[in-house]
């Protein structure tokens, strides 16, 4: 049986966060779900005054988390990787569709590699991404409008689907980088995995898994002690 191409491919947009954002091929569609961790750094920062919050989008693919953030808060700085050049061309697009070009730094990057940041001055730190969460053996078993369509690139987690999370804490620790806040988009069967995995790399901090509207569980949350 033939696949379905996603109506949002063929559109050429998709409605996130009350947004318009164009989405081609090269990037995942952006899911409702996705809006929770919008929301999350926007309630972080909420009722911080006079203090300089730099956010880091790891994994920006089409945008929409980083140029979100950048239309409801004039407060924060923003920057947004991806190992996609092709990715970053989208988002980019996308910032320049909604006029935050000026506030949001793309770089490409395998997670936070290639991150440099010794220029951006900040005294809060959050990091927020949307990392590929679906565990290698399960690709060949999701809806074909998905495995057909959208880049594996995007989806593919690894063996158990957690590879990329516990890359991006070791980089944190290996950078030096003390976030207060690190907010991650998870696999719905990974909550106590990702619970777990946190606290290795962040023993003291405050770890909560939180469950998105269908009542899964979606966010991990990361409110360190620095």
């Amino acid at each position: 049986m033939t696949s379905l191409k996603p109506s949002q491919y063929i559109k050429g947009w998709v409605e996130f966060y009350k947004l318009k954002f164009k989405v081609t091929p090269d990037v995942l569609i952006p899911r409702p779900e996705t809006e929770l961790l919008v929301d999350e750094v926007l309630k972080s920062i909420k009722g911080i005054k006079e203090k300089a919050i730099l956010v880091i989008d790891v994994g920006t693919g089409a945008g929409n988390i980083a140029i979100s953030i950048a239309k409801n808060t004039s407060q924060v700085k923003i920057i947004a990787t991806d190992i996609s050049p092709s990715a970053l061309k989208a988002a980019k697009d996308n910032s320049r569709l909604h006029g935050v070009t000026k506030r949001i730094k793309f770089g490409q990057s395998n997670l936070l590699e290639n991150l440099l940041i010794l220029n951006t001055k900040y005294e809060i730190l959050i990091i927020v991404a949307n990392l590929p969460y679906i565990p290698t053996p399960r690709i060949p078993y999701l809806d074909s409008s998905v495995k057909d369509f959208e880049p594996h690139v995007a989806l593919d987690g690894g063996e158990d689907g957690f590879e990329l999370y516990r890359k991006l804490f070791q980089q944190i620790k290996n950078k030096g980088l003390k976030p207060n806040l690190i907010i991650g988009e998870i696999d719905y069967t990974h909550g106590e995995l990702a619970a777990i995995e946190a606290q290795k790399y962040f023993p003291k901090a405050e770890i909560e898994v939180k469950k998105d509207l269908a009542h899964l569980q979606r966010i991990l949350a990361i409110k360190t002690d620095y």
